[in-house]
């Protein structure tokens, strides 16, 4: 199937016998086009969107009842496919996989005209370019103004460029934040928690990235004989994580952040720690175990 046909699909709300996909990204900017797709895909299929990092976190029980659309972020993809499950890769052997297109600004922002009819096409022209390609945010943001009546649409865009709030977008990222922690990179902690308003980083989902990090990197560091296949990873992924992200941690250290991160959301359930106050928590504690 092309992307013409998967279109046209979607357009007769018409998926009958289909329920896996994997998409095929040209380059990051294609990742506007696919959440478009796996948005429609989940509505016609009455399926909740749920990303997973492996297939093994899909239940094979077929007594349980089961709501998900499981998504699947990866790089390279050559294993089958589950029902409900769409893999978004950048390249795969998979010959009925779906490219996506990558984008440009200017179809982007013909794309986002007709969500906000009250902005001025030139200032939305000027707006992409802070995005530096992160379309995917760029109408997010959009999104936001488009809930203001038609009316008040300019003056809710020119307001916010008067506080000076798209003067903070950053392409810094959950993962640039999760990286630095386990790099100790303070400096890019203090960059990301400087722009941590305007991004996309939520505090239990950090915890769970900060999680399955630490616990891979426990799993390589503290056993010498572990292999890639024991993680459930290429031996590129694994030559990577071993040369780059092991070390700055003691083996101790490394026990004591399992520790916390395993318990972090009883923390915040039980205790009176609040949710605002819960990254800055596990970045003090991190570091100064």
């Amino acid at each position: 199937m092309d992307i013409k046909e998967l279109k046209e699909k979607l357009e007769k709300n018409d998926l009958e016998g289909l329920n896996s996909f994997v998409f095929v990204k040209t380059d990051d900017t294609s990742d506007l086009i696919i959440d478009q797709y796996v948005t429609r895909i989940s509505k016609i299929l009455g399926l909740n969107k749920k990303i997973i990092e492996d297939l093994n976190e899909i239940p094979d029980d077929s007594f349980i009842i089961d709501d998900n659309l499981y998504i699947l972020i990866t790089d390279k993809w050559k294993l089958q496919n589950k029902d409900n499950c769409i893999i978004i890769c950048k390249s795969t052997n998979d010959k009925e996989a779906i490219k996506i297109p990558s984008l440009e600004d200017w179809q982007v922002v013909d794309y986002a005209i007709p969500k906000v009819k009250g902005m001025n096409k030139q200032d939305i022209e000027n707006l992409i370019k802070k995005y530096s390609k992160n379309y995917l945010r760029f109408i997010n943001d959009i999104d936001k103004i488009s809930i203001f009546n038609e009316g008040s649409q300019n003056l809710v865009y020119h307001k916010i460029v008067e506080d000076g709030m798209f003067d903070q977008i950053s392409n810094l990222t959950i993962w640039d934040l999760s990286n630095a922690i386990i790099k100790k990179d303070t400096k890019t902690i203090v960059e990301v928690l400087k722009v941590i308003d305007y991004i996309d980083v939520e505090p239990l989902g950090l915890a769970k990235v900060l999680y399955n990090n630490f616990r891979t990197i426990t799993s390589i560091q503290t056993n010498a004989r572990v292999t890639a296949k024991d993680v459930g990873m290429s031996d590129k992924q694994f030559y990577v994580i071993k040369k780059y992200n092991c070390g700055f941690y003691s083996n101790d250290q490394l026990v004591k952040i399992m520790d916390l991160l395993t318990n972090i959301e009883y923390l915040f359930k039980y205790s009176e720690l609040p949710m605002s106050s819960l990254i800055d928590y596990m970045i003090c504690k991190i570091l100064g175990v």
